[in-house]
């Protein structure tokens, strides 16, 4: 049932205790420059990839929102077809919420931006500037660095000498850190959020001295000071006894901050029950560890992750998050994080292996996330109707067809590899964009990805809009390229400026971060009242 909603009523929905989730449907530059607070971005074009593990429970409120214009509407039939039962539109979108002189918020993780500078004050974590750190790494007593970011982003740019240790993991290394006090120890990442939150964790352990670098990687490029680039992530081992002396810690940190446990016999009910009450089971190991083994239906998200967007694995606040890793370290530091941001957070007692020494079953492989987005299934929903509706052409096929070419991979993976005269297209806008572009729906259409699934959901559209002659590439661009067959690369294809991706400060320029950096440093301000 598709039903409407006030912006009044929605901000009463919002501030209340029920389960709901909030789901804007534009694209995540659009998201970025305007949002509601606590408002989770689904780009229309990913709905059937992303909102099952989003919104798991298909009978909670679930309002769906744009800039005022069709594509929530369009979006609220996908989730309605795929049984959402109570899906409801915010009157006027995001237009409208203005007009009603409601408030929105600018940026990209918003909420756990906002926890970390309110950490940040609260918590009075200490900082050591660029310049500072720089005369440390050149002097007497080098400190220790240590990365929380991911290891990609590592592998991007990193601080001269920083080591990559993704937060999640810090707490595994607390005795080892121990053991040299006079050396310095400094967490860093590219901005603000990750480096509090990774020094205030070795601090609520007990271990002294730590800062984090203010402004991280950003505030070494405004400095004028240099970066290192291409650098290997080689996170470090604990060493047993650290690893014996992480899970004493979360045990004292548990009993002390009062983190629920759940055994595996309630686990196992809260997964046998996750239709009738939302369940977001995080692995927060680092991904290998995942892929070898991992509980089936959880999502893949290192523990600093968790912390940094939370906004984009758990829609539905009111829902459970229950947390796990090998044993318990991890997955109490990361419970401990969500639930001081206000999440029913508790942790998997005795994690993975007492799952396993239940007899439980054990997946492998990816299986519980992927891409860009944590929350993102291996195969969409409604992929088999759709390859039922749409034809699939082989790559031999499709290159003996004289069809138009319409590409509907995000914009980057556009810009690495397409077939010859493609043209892009988000697949949010494909009902304004392809008419124009194809104004006889009596041409041959080929629509590709990199895969094959997103294009197979774009051509059953394209059917249902009248273009008979639409077909999806199978197996994407890949099985074409394993065909032998060319790929163009570059931006000529790409009629407007896309939006799907929002960049990062450092990918715009030195005022870009200069205004990203006074942003999150006024998210502080509100705490410090």
């Amino acid at each position: 049932m598709i039903g409407n909603i006030t912006p009044q009523e929605l901000r009463a929905l919002m501030e209340g205790p029920s389960p709901h989730a909030v789901l804007d449907v534009r694209e995540p530059m659009e998201f970025h420059e305007a949002q509601i607070f606590r408002s989770t971005s689904l780009p229309r074009g990913s709905i059937e990839f992303r909102v099952a593990k989003l919104v798991p429970v298909k009978t909670l409120p679930v309002v769906v929102l744009d800039e005022g214009g069709p594509r929530a509407e369009r979006a609220a039939g996908t989730l309605d077809g795929l049984g959402y039962r109570d899906v409801r539109l915010l009157e006027g979108g995001l237009a409208g919420w203005k007009a009603a002189g409601l408030p929105t918020v600018s940026g990209t993780n918003v909420p756990s931006k906002d926890f970390g500078e309110r950490i940040h004050v609260q918590e009075k974590v200490p900082e050591v500037e660029a310049e500072e750190l720089f005369g440390l790494i050149q002097g007497p007593t080098p400190p220790r660095i240590f990365d929380a970011r991911t290891e990609a982003e590592y592998e991007r740019f990193s601080v001269p000498t920083a080591r990559s240790l993704p937060g999640g993991e810090l707490i595994l290394h607390a005795w080892d850190l121990m053991r040299d006090p006079s050396a310095p120890l400094i967490v860093n990442c590219a901005g603000r959020t990750r480096s509090i939150i990774g020094a205030q964790t070795l601090r609520r352990l007990g271990i002294p001295g730590v800062r984090a670098l203010r402004n991280g990687g950003m505030g070494i490029l405004l400095a004028g000071l240099p970066l290192d680039r291409g650098r290997p992530a080689v996170v470090p081992s604990p060493s047993a006894k650290s690893r014996a002396y992480a899970e004493e810690l979360a045990a004292r940190v548990a009993a002390e901050e009062g983190v629920p446990f759940a055994g595996v016999d309630e686990m196992k009910a809260l997964i046998e029950g996750a239709e009738e009450e939302t369940l977001y089971l995080l692995d927060v190991r680092l991904a290998p560890e995942f892929r070898a083994g991992h509980i089936p239906g959880a999502i893949s998200i290192p523990g600093g992750q968790a912390v940094q967007r939370t906004d984009e694995v758990a829609a539905v606040r009111a829902g459970r998050v229950v947390t796990y890793c090998d044993a318990n370290a991890r997955g109490v530091m990361t419970a401990y994080w969500l639930r001081r941001m206000g999440l029913r957070a508790s942790a998997l007692r005795g994690g993975l292996a007492a799952w396993r020494g239940a007899g439980l079953p054990v997946g492998e492989g990816e299986g519980g996330g992927s891409g860009e987005s944590p929350a993102e299934a291996r195969e969409p929903l409604g992929l088999a109707e759709a390859r039922r509706i749409a034809p699939g052409l082989s790559p031999e096929k499709a290159e003996a067809a004289s069809a138009l070419v319409l590409d509907v991979d995000p914009s980057p993976a556009f810009r690495r590899g397409h077939l010859a005269g493609a043209r892009w297209l988000s697949r949010g806008w494909l009902e304004e964009w392809a008419p124009p572009w194809v104004p006889s729906k009596e041409s041959p259409v080929l629509v590709t990805c990199g895969d094959g699934m997103r294009s197979a959901l774009a051509a059953r559209t394209l059917i249902e809009m009248g273009y008979a002659r639409a077909a999806y590439l199978t197996g994407g661009k890949r099985a074409w390229a394993g065909a032998g067959l060319p790929l163009e690369v570059g931006e000529r294809g790409i009629a407007e400026e896309p939006k799907d991706v929002a960049l990062k400060p450092y990918d715009i320029g030195p005022q870009a971060m200069r205004d990203y950096l006074s942003w999150e440093e006024a998210l502080g301000g509100r705490h410090r009242r």
